[in-house]
C-alpha cells in the first residue's frame, strides 16, 4: 500500500509565521493537513503524520519519522510571509530538478493556482531541511502568504483550508494514478486499492449509477472487455469501443 508522509509545519512553541490579526501558521498547516489525511486515506492510502496535534516536533523527528516508516512521498505544508502586506502567491518547493519529486511538484502547483485563484509562483528549489533529509521524494508547499491580510483572513476560515487540501490531494492522485471521485460501495472492501488502480487506468468502469458492486460476478463479456482494455494498454494500440 502506498504511504505518504504528511507534515504540517511548526507547532507546540513554535507558531510559525503569524498575522497581524493573529493567526498562526501552525494552525493552517495541521488544519489542512488534517483534512488531506481524511482525503488521502479515503482514497485507500496510508498516511504518516509528523503530528496531529499542537506539538513541538523538531526536524530531525519529523524526517527521522518518515525515514522509519519508510513512506513513498513526503509533503511538508506551510505558509509564507513576507515583509510586504501585498506579496500573494503559492509555490511548491523542491530540493533539486529532474526527479519525482519534481513530478510531484508539477502536479500539485497547478491545482493550488486553480483552487485558490492566487498567483503562480511556480515550482521553486531551496534546501530546506526536510527535503533534503528525507529519503523518499518530498515537496514542501506554502499556501499563500500569511503577511497579507486579505490571504490571512482566507486562509482562517474552514472554506479555504478544505480547498488547499483538495487541491494538494487532486495533484497527488494525478501524480499516483488515483481515482478521485471513486464509487461509495467499494469503501473499506479488502479489494480497494487494486480497483481503485484499475479504474484509473481506465482498465474497468463502474457502473451509471456510480456503484462498482465489487461482489458482484463478472460476465464473460465483461471479462473480455477489460481484457481488452488491458492488451490496449499493453500493446499502444486504440482501445476497443463498447
Amino acid at each position: 500500500m502506498t504511504r505518504i508522509g504528511i507534515d504540517p509545519g511548526h507547532g507546540g512553541s513554535d507558531p510559525g509565521a503569524v498575522a497581524a490579526d493573529g493567526l498562526q501558521e501552525k494552525d493552517v498547516t495541521l488544519a489542512v493537513g488534517l483534512d488531506l489525511r481524511q482525503r488521502l486515506q479515503g482514497a485507500g492510502l496510508e498516511v504518516i503524520m509528523s503530528r496531529t496535534v499542537d506539538q513541538d516536533v523538531s526536524l530531525a523527528s519529523r524526517a527521522e519519522l518518515f525515514n522509519r516508516e519508510q513512506v513513498d512521498v513526503v509533503v511538508s505544508l506551510h505558509v509564507n510571509s513576507a515583509d510586504s502586506t501585498t506579496a500573494n502567491y503559492v509555490s511548491t518547493f523542491i530540493l533539486a530538478p529532474g526527479g519525482q519529486a519534481e513530478k510531484i511538484a508539477r502536479s500539485i502547483q497547478p491545482e493550488l493556482v486553480a483552487a485558490t485563484g492566487w498567483p503562480d509562483g511556480g515550482v521553486r528549489e531551496a534546501n530546506f531541511y526536510i527535503l533534503r533529509e528525507t529519503e523518499a521524494p518530498a515537496v514542501l508547499v506554502e499556501m499563500g502568504f500569511i503577511s497579507n491580510p486579505a490571504t490571512a483572513s482566507l486562509l482562517a476560515t474552514p472554506g479555504t483550508r478544505q480547498a488547499l487540501a483538495l487541491a494538494i490531494f487532486k495533484g497527488l492522485a494525478a501524480y499516483l494514478g488515483l481515482l478521485v471521485n471513486a464509487p461509495g460501495d467499494i469503501q473499506g472492501h479488502w479489494a480497494e486499492e487494486a480497483i481503485r488502480q484499475v479504474l484509473a487506468a481506465g482498465i474497468m468502469a463502474g457502473y451509471p449509477d456510480g456503484s462498482f458492486r465489487p461482489d458482484q460476478p463478472a460476465t464473460r463479456a465483461e471479462l473480455a472487455a477489460a481484457l481488452a482494455r488491458l492488451l490496449a494498454k499493453i500493446t499502444g494500440t486504440p482501445p476497443v469501443k463498447n
